[in-house]
């Protein structure tokens, strides 16, 4: 999942392999958290990312607060493409009614 290579004397490369999801979401956290402590300057390499979620682009806006992203791969491209452009949409109003969240509030029973 993430290999950790040292690459200079103020730099650190976090590199990224395989899949950036929910199920490995606190792992993933703590490691970059932990490189983010140890580390003032981060380089970020997705180009091995072979699936995205939610919580992976998370922790890339995460990573993007310590570091810059060196190097990504076409399903990270994707995913953040598809992330901004359905929240500038939805923030215009022009979002697809599927798109909008919804509250459907009824009375619990016990």
């Amino acid at each position: 999942m993430e290999n950790l290579t040292h690459t200079g004397e103020t730099a650190f490369l976090l590199k990224f392999d395989g899949k950036m999801t929910y199920a490995f979401y606190r792992e993933l956290e703590d490691r970059v958290i932990d490189a983010m402590r140890r580390y003032k300057r981060l380089e970020i390499d997705l180009s091995k990312v072979t699936e995205i979620d939610l919580c992976g682009l998370h922790l890339v806006g995460l990573l993007l607060t310590a570091g810059i992203i060196v190097a990504t791969s076409d399903v990270v491209e994707r995913a953040s493409r598809s992330l901004i452009g359905t929240l500038h949409a939805a923030a215009h109003g022009c979002a697809p009614r599927s798109e909008h969240a919804s509250i459907n509030l009824q009375p619990v029973c016990s």
